[in-house]
């Protein structure tokens, strides 16, 4: 039985269209930043004897929409009140920036564990979900990124 060119070319190129979907990128199997730092987080509490907060789709999105608003603005701090879902009876905040594009996940980590507030807020054991976002930008005349985790339990 003799094949055609033609029939051998489909063929191949069915070949490579399913080896395409069958391989993940390294893009789509990676964390995403903010499961990432979710992540780092559970890691620190987990040393220190606490259960792991789980991740809130509603904690991440108020984060990350927190962490845009500071860029946009040109503000880093906190506000008198947490914006976040009121499913949440108690809230908490820890904020970072840093100059650069560089996500920074552990160095920030380690920044916040060695500061008094922001480390009580990781280990508290209060808190039983977590949510992570960050930003880039500009923040005065230098790149930025900024880092909020909201924290809650209900």
């Amino acid at each position: 039985m003799r094949v055609s060119p033609r029939a051998g070319l489909f063929a191949v190129a069915v070949f490579v269209m399913l080896l395409f979907f069958a391989v993940p990128s390294s893009q789509a199997s990676a964390a995403s930043p903010s499961t990432a730092m979710v992540q780092e987080i559970n890691k620190a509490r987990q040393a220190h004897g606490l259960a792991p907060v789980r991740r809130s789709g509603s904690l991440r999105r108020t984060a990350s929409r927190y962490a845009g608003w500071m860029l946009k603005r040109d503000y880093f701090g906190h506000l008198t009140r947490i914006r976040a879902s009121r499913r949440f009876r108690r809230l908490g905040e820890i904020i970072a920036m840093h100059r650069g594009r560089r996500l920074g996940i552990r160095s920030t980590v380690r920044r916040w564990l060695h500061s008094p507030p922001h480390r009580a807020v990781i280990l508290s054991s209060r808190f039983r979900y977590a949510g992570a976002g960050t930003r880039k930008g500009r923040f005065g005349r230098h790149t930025s990124r900024t880092w909020v985790m909201h924290f809650g339990s209900r």
